[in-house]
């Protein structure tokens, strides 16, 4: 039970970690809801999230069942959790109680915690970052061509994260990267030839 707790708390932390990495990459509020969005496309994508459902919609559920006493310390698993908060009948009153900005983070926070939960190691953290530095490239197209590489393995998008903010040194490791983002530039946009889609990508490098 405490390993099970212990790793509950380390996805509750890391989604929490993910709001305060927007916070100081310093975004206005349509670059915030970018990233929300981002998040929860991915998710979607993935299966995780519920396609119906809106990132201020789950925001505003979770803030008025964190009021009720239902936070994620009281379930075995995120997605448990998740799904309490995803089922949880709104107050219209109540939801004047919050801005847009609150539920637009809160449900960022909650759609980074379940596809952390579901794909250990995944950089969630550095993804945020990486989509609020480049909201002309990561599209909903392309976060959902990304959403299939999660599907094959995650470590692709840490090594496409680590390409994009200069972090991965390995030069092959690089090098698929590119080749990854350049595929996800091209299947996102049809219009475009191998060579704009590679100088596109080439672009991203911090």
């Amino acid at each position: 039970m405490g390993i099970i707790l212990g790793a509950l708390a380390a996805v509750t932390a890391a989604a929490v970690g993910v709001i305060k990495a927007v916070a100081i990459v310093g975004l206005a509020i349509d670059g915030i809801r970018k990233i929300a969005d981002s998040i929860m496309g991915l998710g979607k994508s993935l299966g995780l999230i519920n396609p119906e459902v809106e990132v201020d919609e789950l925001g505003d559920k979770a803030l008025q069942a964190e009021e009720a006493g239902i936070h994620p310390g009281g379930f075995p698993s995120y997605a448990e959790y998740f799904k309490k908060v995803e089922d949880y009948e709104l107050d219209p009153e109540k939801s004047k109680e919050f801005s847009e900005e609150e539920k637009m983070r809160k449900g960022m926070e909650l759609s980074a915690g379940i596809a952390i939960e579901a794909y250990e190691g995944f950089p969630m953290e550095e993804l945020c970052i990486a989509v609020g530095k480049n909201p002309e490239f990561f599209t909903e197209a392309k976060i959902q061509e990304i959403g299939k590489l999660v599907c094959q393995d995650g470590q692709y998008v840490s090594d496409i994260v680590g390409y994009i903010n200069g972090t991965e040194k390995n030069d092959s490791k690089v090098e698929a990267a590119i080749q990854m983002l350049t595929e996800v530039e091209k299947a996102a946009d049809h219009g475009k030839s191998e060579k704009e889609a590679l100088q596109s990508v080439l672009g991203l490098r911090e």
